[in-house]
């Protein structure tokens, strides 16, 4: 999976919206997320929770993804919308890197590794969201994200690989996203030309 950085152009609330939570079969480490995003052509590396905050413990299995309108990439390449995705389903988890490979550009994209999880649960709540919009070498993106510190983007900076509660992001931060330049149709890349705002 290639990805590359991209700079925040704003953090900002969003009102509230259907999150949800994949709860996953197997157990994800620090470093590993999802793709996820508001456009299928730029898609941010969203972390785990398997750090501990002040507030409550790990969840190592638990991606909290977003809202039901994103979408996210599934382990065969394509993507579903949040609020479609059920239990049995496979997502591609992304990361981590070893430190010494982490040397990403926004003219060089690098490799990251990824595994194909199986989903056993989508937990979807009303909660507050944040908007993050982000620029990725030229290509405009945003995502909605729960505002909560469990959170976590995982940072471009120095080539990424740490993971970023997004109550602590702010405009000129960078994180990584997956780029494409063909838009999608029922989940599966197409030719046509895609606009999505």
């Amino acid at each position: 999976m290639e990805l590359v950085p991209a700079a925040l152009t704003s953090v900002a609330p969003a009102g509230v919206g259907d999150r949800v939570c994949l709860d996953l079969v197997q157990l994800l480490r620090t470093g590993e997320g999802v793709l996820v995003g508001s456009s299928a052509k730029l898609l941010a590396l969203v972390h785990a929770e398997t750090l501990e905050t002040g507030f409550v413990p790990a969840r190592p299995f638990r991606v909290n993804a977003g809202p039901v309108h994103a979408y996210v990439r599934m382990a065969d390449g394509s993507t579903k919308y949040l609020s479609e995705v059920r239990a049995g389903d496979q997502v591609l988890v992304v990361g981590p890197r070893p430190a010494s490979t982490l040397t990403s550009t926004a003219e060089t994209p690098q490799s990251w590794p990824v595994r194909a999880v199986t989903v056993g649960r989508c937990k979807i709540e009303p909660r507050p969201l944040l908007m993050v919009s982000f620029d990725a070498g030229g290509a405009e993106g945003q995502l909605f994200l729960q505002q909560a510190e469990t959170v976590r983007l995982v940072s471009g900076d120095g080539g990424g690989g740490g993971a970023v509660s997004v109550t602590n992001l702010g405009q000129g931060d960078v994180v990584l996203v997956q780029r494409s330049a063909r838009g999608t149709h029922v989940g599966r890349a197409i030719s046509a030309r895609v606009t999505e705002l």
